[in-house]
């Protein structure tokens, strides 16, 4: 086993009170032995806070945790590097109050790691529980449980720069690896597209076929209005992430997933009437000579401002 096996939860709750509960006795039923929990209440203005201080009283037995409660919201990425940075583990996990671990998931993803000395995180499948009750798989399954696609790691920088296949809340990260690489990039709003190339471009990932994390699909999360009209506060730090990636793509074909990622994120930023990052990201297209007829109706879409967004809201 390499550099020993402690794991750090890292569990960030804002306005989780339905859920935080479930989220912390989650952790607490691993069958991992070797994890601690590290719960930073964000300054919530529900009862989160008084709900935690229950649970731990009453129920965290003999879980080392750590509860760290700010009186006003801060920076969740900064919160998040700062705690990585204080913990002594070899592996950590970034896990919303609103989420649940199966009890598994710690020991078969540490395992898949230690079988891979050199990977920056292992990640696995979950199942995402929409507001109306539905669940279903974030990989496509058959019946008997086989996926029924192949996950592809050995190009999963090229693939992770074209669309979004790894689902962050399943990832164990390697800490060492996380804190040489800075942790999470406290200039964006959002964390996961940005580590995940980031980390991929320099190291191995791996994956393990085990469904780790139920995950809810909540209409008032970040991740839910990225796309929101005029005012999306995810797209801005999309188009960051892709002039860095930009710098670091190295084949042509690194170079034509980019150009398809800055087609998608343009195209909901014109249908989101989010048009001066729309216009981000046309120079982007044109800086790495995007040739694509798309490209152009976007230009005119950008230059004369068709807002079409109360039409995007009602079929999005």
């Amino acid at each position: 086993m390499r550099r020993g096996k402690l794991v750090s939860v890292i569990c960030i709750c804002f306005n989780h009170e339905d859920w935080i509960e479930e989220c912390l006795e989650s952790v607490r039923l691993q069958d991992y032995p070797q994890k601690e929990l590290i719960i930073i209440e964000n300054g919530s203005t529900d009862d989160s806070l008084q709900v935690i201080e229950k649970w731990i009283k009453e129920s965290a037995g003999n879980l080392k945790v750590e509860l760290i409660s700010n009186q006003e919201p801060q920076s969740y990425l900064a919160l998040f590097n700062q705690a990585i940075k204080n913990s002594n583990s070899q592996y950590v996990v970034d896990l919303s109050g609103d989420d649940v671990l199966y009890p598994d998931h710690l020991s078969l993803s540490v395992k898949m790691l230690e079988l891979s000395r050199d990977a920056a995180f292992v990640f696995s499948d979950a199942y995402i529980l929409d507001e109306d009750g539905v669940v279903k798989t974030f990989y496509d399954r058959k019946t008997g449980g086989d996926l029924v696609h192949e996950i592809e790691v050995n190009h999963i920088y090229e693939i992770l720069v074209q669309s979004y296949y790894i689902c962050s809340p399943t990832i164990v990260f390697d800490r060492a690896i996380l804190l040489k690489e800075g942790g999470y990039d406290e200039n964006l709003t959002y964390e996961d597209f940005d580590i995940q190339v980031r980390l991929a471009r320099k190291y191995p990932l791996v994956f393990s076929d085990h469904v780790g994390v139920l995950k809810r699909k909540l209409s008032n999360s970040l991740s839910s209005r990225q796309y929101i009209p005029y005012e999306s506060k995810m797209l801005p730090s999309t188009l960051m992430v892709c002039k860095k990636i930009k710098n670091m793509n190295e084949t042509p074909s690194e170079m034509k997933a980019l150009g398809k990622r800055i087609l998608f994120e343009l195209k909901h930023a014109l249908w989101s009437a989010n048009f001066e990052v729309a216009t981000g990201f046309i120079a982007l297209g044109e800086e790495i000579h995007l040739k694509s007829l798309t490209l152009l109706i976007y230009k005119l879409w950008a230059r004369f401002k068709f807002d079409l967004s109360w039409l995007y809201t009602r079929i999005g």
